[in-house]
């Protein structure tokens, strides 16, 4: 099987500081293969794939293309050998059409005035084509999952044979993953070969042919995606089997900790429900649903144009975060980086963020008393960490989404709003964090977990209120909490009692 090898990981070794990032990996790409490489946060994927693609040197070791070790020295010389990465964080000039930016991508030192906007590449071209991409179109007028079929052909154009995937679907909706995969294939049958790195399982098993692992910096071994089953996966990434994934609800339902009646806002019309004291309730729905808009108003940063919020028994009027955090609400962003974290700041200063007035003297933070505060969350939420004092952006995505847990714990709220919780980390800390969530419920807290996530939704909510277009489309309890009813009503479709569907008004 030689000869259909087109790349060899031999013997990669790389250390940054104190930390071995990779130690003695090797391993084969073959040719014409999806290649997914998985491990947990902090597993040396992103290094490997930085090293293929000669965004960093690698300490030791050779990498090995068609047959001859590859020595380049920089990522344009990678591209130029026919390797190329599509990154989560797309590159594409925002100004420029789509013609344009795969014209520079394939002649990045080129004059723009000697270009023709209008030439594109045969293979771009058709692949625009059956995602019905105008050339001429600017490229922020598209959406995530076009830009990144854009970045796709602009990589074909410079007759990419090996294309590196990081993470790509993090930020994609269900449709525009199925667009991804299909892409996929075609890239198959044109002996394109591709390396697939994602946390999600599901996926990789639903497009790979084969899985590399890869934990703690170490490879964990090879094998064929049809031959394997995920627990088999889960327990090379982490080391132990993942059993219990979904914790079981031990607390009974208390009190009503929040009811809302016909709210409406930006985003979300005539929503009513009610969340009890110890369970958790899920909402569900595509991406546009109104679920996100809905819970960022309920917490004082959205627009209410009508209704009522009703706290503990009392109507309040919420106007900003400040006053919602008085009320007893937490709200853990669905963008921990962006609306979430502070990534300058320390680990103690993002931890006390919501309670700076307790751990303040009369004018200052009072810093022993913050410093004891984040060392029980620490140990409390088993946080992996250097010190306290590093920077927030040194953590795993994992350990980001127990700091920001931690910092809404210590407000102590009666009710915890938690938007896509174990988006970007991997399987070994989605365990985690579900336990965390179903320990905060059996301890009284209300929870509202907000996820795009099937399994998820199913496995952790209590009850489920799905949202289309803005309104509540069903609620779903008991034998009702399953993926076919689920499905049918994030599309519009709901149930008023077990068999009888209906659509949903316009």
């Amino acid at each position: 099987m030689t000869q259909d090898i087109i790349l060899s990981i031999r013997n990669i070794c790389k250390r940054f500081g104190g930390t071995q990032a990779l130690k003695d990996v090797s391993f084969d790409i073959l040719k014409g293969e999806v290649h997914a490489v998985m491990g947990e946060n902090g597993a040396g994927k992103s290094t490997l794939v930085k090293i293929i693609s000669a965004v960093v040197a690698k300490d030791t070791g050779s990498i090995i293309l068609n047959g001859e070790e590859l020595t380049a020295k920089t990522p344009q010389e990678s591209r130029a050998a026919g390797i190329n990465i599509v990154y989560q964080e797309l590159s594409l000039s925002p100004f420029l059409t789509v013609g344009e930016n795969i014209s520079a991508s394939s002649s990045p030192m080129a004059n723009f005035k000697l270009m023709n906007p209008t030439y594109l590449d045969e293979e771009a071209e058709h692949l625009l084509n059956i995602n019905n991409i105008d050339p001429k179109t600017e490229i922020r007028e598209l959406g995530v999952g076009s830009q990144q079929i854009v970045e796709i052909a602009g990589a074909l154009s410079r007759k990419c044979r090996l294309l590196i995937l990081d993470e790509p679907t993090s930020s994609l909706t269900t449709k525009e993953t199925d667009d991804l995969f299909r892409i996929i294939e075609i890239l198959k049958k044109r002996d394109v070969t591709v390396i697939y790195i994602s946390h999600k399982i599901n996926e990789v098993f639903r497009i790979a042919d084969r899985i590399s692992v890869l934990k703690d910096g170490e490879y964990m071994g090879t094998v064929e995606r049809a031959d394997t089953k995920q627990d088999t996966i889960i327990n090379l990434m982490v080391g132990r089997d993942i059993k219990d994934m979904y914790p079981t609800k031990t607390g009974a339902e208390a009190k009503c900790a929040l009811e809302v009646r016909n709210l409406s806002g930006d985003g979300f019309q005539d929503v009513s429900f009610t969340l009890y004291r110890g369970e958790i309730l899920g909402f569900a729905g595509l991406a546009g649903a109104g679920r996100t808009e809905l819970f960022t108003a309920i917490f004082g940063a959205g627009r209410i144009t009508a209704g009522k919020v009703i706290v503990d028994g009392k109507e309040e009027k919420i106007r900003n975060p400040r006053e919602a955090v008085r009320f007893g609400i937490g709200y853990l962003p669905e963008d921990r980086k962006e609306t979430g974290l502070f990534l300058e700041m320390n680990i103690i200063e993002n931890t006390v963020a919501a309670s700076i007035d307790a751990n303040s003297g009369r004018l200052f933070l009072n810093r022993s008393r913050a410093k004891k505060n984040t060392l029980d969350m620490v140990e409390r939420m088993r946080i992996k960490l250097g010190t306290i004092q590093d920077r927030i952006y040194n953590l795993s995505g994992g350990n980001q989404q127990k700091v920001l847990l931690s910092r809404w714990l210590l407000v102590n709220p009666k009710v915890l709003i938690v938007d896509e919780p174990t988006r970007g980390i991997d399987v070994g800390a989605k365990q985690e964090v579900y336990h965390i969530l179903r320990e905060l419920a059996n301890n009284d807290i209300a929870v509202v977990m907000i996820s795009s996530e099937v399994p998820e939704i199913l496995g952790m909510s209590d009850r489920i209120i799905t949202m289309y277009h803005g309104k509540v489309s069903a609620v779903l309890e008991g034998d009702e909490r399953n993926e076919n009813f689920l499905a049918q009503s994030i599309v519009g479709v709901h149930h008023k009692a077990p068999g009888h569907i209906e659509e949903s008004a316009q």
